[in-house]
């Protein structure tokens, strides 16, 4: 019986498998595309500070968003509960 739901689960596996690794790519690329804009919006931040600090602190958040700790760690996250889902299948 388990080696049934083994080979009736193994098409699922695989695209998520292939699926796992270009998502792992995708946020790898953006991770770095990401960064860079961060400090081009920490640099802005700097000089829209002389004029308001209210957009100051609205472009801070903006480049906190797009750090590498922002929202490619949420993206991270996601990537991990994937991961737990092919494992999962793989036991079944």
């Amino acid at each position: 019986m388990r080696a049934v739901l083994r080979l009736l689960t193994l098409p699922i596996r695989a695209v998520i498998t292939v699926l796992i690794w270009i998502c792992a790519l995708l946020i790898r690329i953006s991770g770095k595309i990401l960064g860079l804009a961060s400090g081009l919006l920490l640099l802005l931040c700097l000089a829209v500070l002389t004029y308001s600090a209210k957009n100051a602190l609205m472009v801070f958040a903006l480049a906190f968003l797009v750090s590498p700790i922002g929202l490619p760690m949420i993206a991270v996250g996601l990537l991990s509960l994937l991961n737990r889902l092919s494992r999962l299948l793989c036991f079944a």
